[in-house]
């Protein structure tokens, strides 16, 4: 038996069950009696030393309060009697936030409640993804460290520097995708012709997706289910080699203002043609509401992958073509100190892509490539945050 996708649906019965299916020990789970009487330094490094094994292998939960019999089997259900167990979890997401490095990515850790023989408590669950952005080594020591059938094991040399093209490696995946993607859409090959104007593009690609962990199955996407669009919240899709595509605003000559696809691996691509003229001549991305859509895309994507059981963070590459016809809109009485501000300076505008981390609310990981597109634009980053970071349009 596995845990449930969704962490927050964890029940007594799911850990009951583990114990009553003698779940074994494997590359993606690890029991564990008890918490750390004292959080020590070893205590530390050892906690670490896990989390990122598993982040560096294939993913896996760390499971706290299941006892084994020596042949790595579920045993036993031990509540975890703990004071405060908001604390807890705080503690533990710090130690995944400051002792690991680089950051471990969309760890969650989730406390559920158990009550077994008379005693309350908690059996608490870390679950680790797998990481793009690893290899992972371990502050305490600087080792690197690998899940190895039931148990982890320290890293030679040879082995993290195969890790490290890994993790090159999928960064050139995602590369060529955009570059590929972008490609079809100046060419006119976009799964939908599109009407004549510049494109702003968002290609969001789950972490899990980008390691190879995703299978889409697009059918249900045709009778349920809403995918968003850029400036819309979408609906019902339409068949395709490539998966699942939702049209936006269709002319009667079969042209579209944007389409989303979801890509059967999991990787989503959604467009909106740029159509309102200034007295100028050029087109208008009104600073405020590109920034609501794009939000509002992140939020309801993130929305999908909770329904499919995935992590939310993803990376996140926004793009501009035809930008060279683009100008930025704000206020007059901001005042520009550059009588090129607001325009662009190319023709294909490619923003470097930036990770929107799971914990993080759309407003605050979309504010990197916000900062970009009115940086690219002349300004040192968008207006519509306030000294707080907050996303506060005036």
């Amino acid at each position: 038996m596995t845990l449930p996708n969704d962490l927050s649906s964890i029940t007594q019965a799911h850990i009951e069950q583990l114990v009553a299916d003698q779940t074994r020990e494997g590359p993606h789970l690890d029991f564990k009696r008890d918490l750390p009487t004292a959080w020590n330094d070893a205590a530390k490094h050892e906690f670490l030393a896990d989390t990122t094994a598993f982040a560096n292998s294939g993913g896996g939960d760390l499971v706290f309060g299941v006892d084994e019999d020596g042949q790595a089997q579920a045993s036993r259900v031990m509540p975890q009697v703990i004071s405060n167990v908001d604390q807890e979890i705080r503690r533990l997401q710090d130690f995944l936030l400051n002792l690991a490095e680089p950051r471990l990515p969309g760890v969650k850790v989730h406390a559920v409640q158990v009550s077994v023989a008379g005693t309350d408590g908690y059996v608490i669950v870390v679950r680790i993804p797998q990481s793009w952005a690893g290899p992972h080594r371990v502050r305490t020591n600087q080792h690197f460290f690998i899940r190895d059938g039931l148990r982890k094991r320290q890293l030679d040399v040879p082995e993290i520097r195969s890790l490290f093209l890994r993790t090159e490696n999928q960064t050139q995946k995602l590369s060529d995708f955009r570059t590929e993607r972008l490609g079809k859409i100046l060419s006119g090959n976009a799964p939908q012709q599109l009407v004549d104007g510049p494109v702003l593009v968002a290609h969001l690609v789950p972490t899990q997706a980008a390691l190879g962990l995703v299978q889409i199955d697009p059918v249900p996407y045709t009778n349920q289910g809403r995918l968003p669009v850029i400036g819309t919240s979408g609906g019902l899709a339409r068949l395709n080699l490539d998966g699942a595509l939702v049209v936006r605003n269709e002319t009667p000559q079969g042209e579209t203002h944007g389409y989303s696809q979801f890509f059967r691996n999991g990787f989503f691509e959604s467009t909106l043609v740029l159509t309102r003229r200034m007295e100028d001549g050029r087109v208008l991305l009104a600073s405020q509401s590109y920034e609501e859509y794009l939000i509002a895309l992140l939020g309801n994507f993130r929305g999908e992958l909770d329904r499919l059981g995935l992590n939310y963070e993803c990376a996140v590459m926004l793009s501009l073509l035809h930008a060279d016809e683009v100008r930025l809109g704000v206020h007059s009485d901001w005042g520009f100190d550059d009588p090129h501000q607001t325009l662009f300076d190319r023709k294909i505008l490619v923003l470097p892509d930036i990770v929107a981390r799971s914990e993080v609310s759309p407003e605050k990981a979309m504010r990197p490539a916000f900062d970009l597109m009115w940086q690219a634009a002349g300004f040192v980053g968008s207006r519509n945050y306030n000294n707080a970071g907050e996303w506060a349009p005036r």
